[in-house]
């Protein structure tokens, strides 16, 4: 301290102002890196949060897709049991029926069952072609709804599989 004041009064200004300017850096060297930190911090949340939303509508678009395959499938399986029940072709709708139980349980759960099910539909439209639909509007309307659900299917694939 006596050597402060053994210093001329333009030398201790002049060591003051020094001192108060290492002081103010230091104070915005640390302001900026919490500032920095804060910054930080923000993005990451903001990414997250941009993620999670994006990932979040996706899940639920295709939630939805799968419950309403789910609901289509279960719809042809009850025709396809009136169908059978009627007499007509029995085998054959038969065999739609036990294909589209299968399609109607592989999107039952969230965890779709991919292979079982592209089997099924494979089945199914090969039946399709087959099927005499000259003045029979129910037929018609099956596979109209059928061709329909498994493009349906097909899309659901591209988008969530």
């Amino acid at each position: 301290m006596a050597e402060y004041f053994a210093r001329g009064k333009g030398e201790r200004r002049a060591l003051a102002t020094l001192a108060i300017l290492r002081k103010l850096r230091a104070r915005a060297v640390k302001g900026t890196a919490r500032m920095e930190a804060v910054m930080t911090r923000w993005m990451i949340v903001m990414s997250l949060a941009a993620c999670s939303l994006v990932g979040c509508k996706d899940e639920v678009h295709c939630e939805r897709q799968r419950l309403d395959l789910d609901k289509t499938w279960a719809q042809l399986r009850e025709a396809a049991t009136h169908r059978k029940l009627e007499g007509v072709d029995v085998p054959t709708w038969t065999d739609i029926e036990t294909k589209a139980e299968l399609l109607e349980s592989s999107f039952l759960t969230q965890q779709v069952t991919w292979d079982s099910a592209d089997k099924a539909g494979q089945a199914i439209a090969a039946k399709l072609p087959a099927m005499q639909a000259d003045n029979n509007a129910q037929l018609i309307g099956f596979r109209t709804s059928a061709e329909s659900a498994l493009k349906q299917q097909s899309s659901f694939e591209k988008e969530c599989r």
